[in-house]
């Protein structure tokens, strides 16, 4: 199968382009995906550290269940649950929507910590605490976070001693940064997604040695933004690429503008205008390439057709002489001879073949000034229907016994050379007449329409194989490869080059109630 150019660098164009989408939104998609469980996870860690810091009262976390109810309104009761395990495993609190499934989930597992060995306490009391050298540290000398000062301020009178602060350790509680975000958290933290009976959660696990708390935030919401963005890239896809196909069916046509340019130019180029030659298209190098190649290919062409042309040409003309003067010479032997004798018909058949030579000749001659665009034209008006019956009843002498019909409309006029037109239909009878089998028939057909002049001529003969038809116009081809019958096979090539030379055209018209036909079509004198 046949497939244009064109359409394989459109769907090559097509295939790249909607790989390359289909790749990109995939990739887009696992970040959506993605990003969506890390915020999640953001909001469940925002929510657990806040409460991770010792126990904690049953009355604390009923305020946590509220404050969740005040940041969601409505929809906490659904979206948020909340499970709180002693060190015992004991449920502390449990919020209404809380699945089951939260206490039986694992402990998280510590990360293994590089221990590092810690300063000392006057070290530390003395660089880092007690800035101040005054023995003792202020609520903002401390680097920890609040409740940590107050927790260990027993004394309540807003200073830490040196014993206070032995008791937190070195750094202080948590070691704590001076803006009070931890250097290494406190606890242990997991996150997981979970399948239960009341739908799917994102769980969040803290574990600090007091307490396990588990935040799940129902996945709903989460699965519903997914679903609308995949059913959004599942549009868009298909979208995109019925709009990458047609540009990309426009840019192939673009690309292949320039080739289209050079093979129409090239196509212009006939044997009668060898000179021409395709011009420069655009300033890409690769069809830079294939111009030049093509034009001095056409320089090469041009150059062994004119140099053919020439030698037939030269060759027709020398050729006249010689036989005209053997044409003279035979006529005076045959004058001279005995009539009837076998020497007068020895000079009779010479004779009649050294015609058959100069008509050879002749057309030759005739082509030749065809291919070279000289063939002398004398136009005048001319009836077509006059040639027409005057072929008819050379036919009728020719071979009287064919059957001819004729159906000529009267009264078309052609501009043309009366000569070679007379020439053009002869050749076409001449050629009716060898091949009409046994006492066949001709048929003639003369008519008008649209503008031109239509001749039919049709005889009853065999079919042309199907091999010989688009050789049948070629110089010296002949059907019968045997060559039994007369004829030099240039009768129809010299015909077909007179018609086309009068702006028509002879053809082979379809095999039809057993007869050959052929048509010759000619413009009709302008005002007729």
């Amino acid at each position: 199968m046949r497939i244009s150019f064109k359409f394989k660098i459109a769907v090559i164009s097509f295939a790249v382009s909607g790989a390359l989408l289909t790749a990109f939104g995939l990739v887009f998609f696992a970040f959506v995906y993605q990003s969506g469980m890390d915020r999640m996870d953001r909001e469940i860690r925002t929510f657990a550290e806040s409460s991770l810091h010792g126990a904690r009262p049953p009355e604390h976390w009923q305020d946590f269940d509220k404050s969740l109810n005040f940041i969601y309104g409505d929809t906490s009761a659904t979206r948020m649950a909340l499970l709180v395990l002693g060190m015992d495993d004991g449920i502390q609190f449990k919020s209404k929507n809380a699945p089951k499934e939260l206490a039986t989930l694992p402990r998280p597992k510590p990360p293994e910590q590089r221990m590092e060995p810690r300063p000392g306490i006057d070290e530390h009391f003395n660089t880092r605490l007690d800035r101040n050298q005054d023995g003792r540290v202020s609520f903002e000398e401390f680097d920890g976070p609040p409740h940590v000062f107050f927790e260990t301020d027993r004394n309540n009178d807003g200073y830490l001693d040196r014993d206070e602060a032995e008791e937190i350790g070195s750094p202080p509680r948590g070691r704590f940064r001076r803006n009070g975000a931890p250097e290494t958290p406190t606890f242990t933290q997991a996150f997981l997604t979970m399948e239960t009976d009341s739908g799917n959660w994102r769980v969040g696990t803290f574990s600090d040695p007091n307490l396990t708390v588990h935040v799940a935030m129902d996945m709903v919401e989460f699965y519903s933004d997914i679903n609308r963005f995949r059913t959004a890239f599942m549009i868009a896809v298909p979208l995109g690429l019925i709009l990458m196909g047609i540009a990309g069916w426009f840019m192939a046509g673009r690309a292949m503008q320039p080739v289209a340019a050079i093979a129409d130019t090239a196509e212009g180029i006939t044997a009668k205008d060898l000179g021409k030659r395709i011009p420069m298209v655009g300033n890409d190098i690769e069809l830079e390439r294939l111009v030049t190649v093509s034009n001095n290919m056409l320089d090469r062409l041009q150059k062994s057709y004119n140099q053919a042309v020439r030698f037939s040409a030269d060759a027709a003309h020398e050729l006249q002489t010689p036989l005209t003067i053997l044409q003279g010479e035979l006529d005076n032997a045959i004058q001279s001879s005995e009539d009837g004798s076998t020497e007068q018909q020895n000079y009779s058949m010479l004779l009649d073949e050294l015609r058959n030579l100069k008509a050879v000749v002749q057309k030759l001659l005739l082509l030749a000034h065809a291919d070279e665009g000289r063939l002398n034209i004398n136009p005048q008006s001319t009836d077509l229907g006059d040639l027409i019956e005057s072929a008819v009843e050379d036919i009728e002498i020719m071979a009287p016994g064919l059957e001819i019909e004729k159906s000529i409309e009267e009264g078309i006029i052609v501009s043309a050379d009366p000569a070679l037109l007379n020439q053009t239909i002869r050749n076409m009878i001449s050629n009716a007449a060898k091949y009409a089998t046994g006492n066949g028939r001709v048929v003639f057909g003369l008519k008008q329409d649209a503008g031109s002049a239509l001749f039919t001529l049709a005889n009853t003969a065999p079919p042309i194989p199907d091999e010989d038809q688009p050789l049948l116009f070629d110089r010296f081809h002949r059907v019968d490869k045997a060559r039994t019958t007369t004829g030099s096979g240039l009768g129809l090539s010299l015909a077909r080059e007179i018609a086309r030379a009068h702006g028509g055209d002879l053809v082979l018209a379809p095999y039809n109630d057993g007869m050959v036909s052929f048509t010759l079509t000619l413009p009709v004198h302008p005002g007729r």
